[in-house]
């Protein structure tokens, strides 16, 4: 996967950013169908650059992610202080694939190479800054 300039936030010129509203409203269907439910909704705040959704489903707890500029979407199962263990849903996938690319645990754990990407010069200083190890931590950060 070839990520596009501006997927980490930290260009000037991004002209569009995703529909928060429209994003919402999507968990709440997607999740309804599933019988799942939303806990808490979190839109991007500085430095994150995401929106981040608290759901439990069939018992469980994961997070939903959707990049701020981009729609790419992924789930994750753990979150703590040493990174996001990103993690498979093929019930919520199907719903959500209409809308966005949901992006799989196996495409979001590949090492990051800065020169297979087409970031921009200020992206590449804050990757060589905080040394990102996979492509999820680059589509979906909080670096300041």
């Amino acid at each position: 996967m070839r990520l596009p300039k501006g997927i980490t936030g930290f260009i000037n010129d991004i002209e569009e950013t995703i529909d928060g509203q429209q994003f919402k409203k999507i968990c709440y269907e997607v999740l309804r169908e599933a019988e799942g439910e939303v806990l808490k909704w979190e839109c991007p705040l500085y430095p994150h650059n995401y929106f981040k959704v608290h759901i439990l489903l069939k018992g469980e707890l994961f997070y939903i992610l959707l990049n701020e500029y981009y729609p790419y979407l992924a789930f994750v199962k753990k979150w703590d202080g040493n990174g996001m263990d990103f993690t498979d849903l093929p019930t919520l996938t199907r719903g959500f694939n209409e809308y966005y690319t949901v992006l799989t645990k196996k495409v979001l754990n590949l090492p990051f190479s800065k020169n297979e990407h087409d970031l921009e010069e200020i992206e590449l200083r804050q990757v060589a800054y905080w040394q990102p190890y996979s492509i999820g931590d680059v589509i979906f950060n909080c670096w300041d």
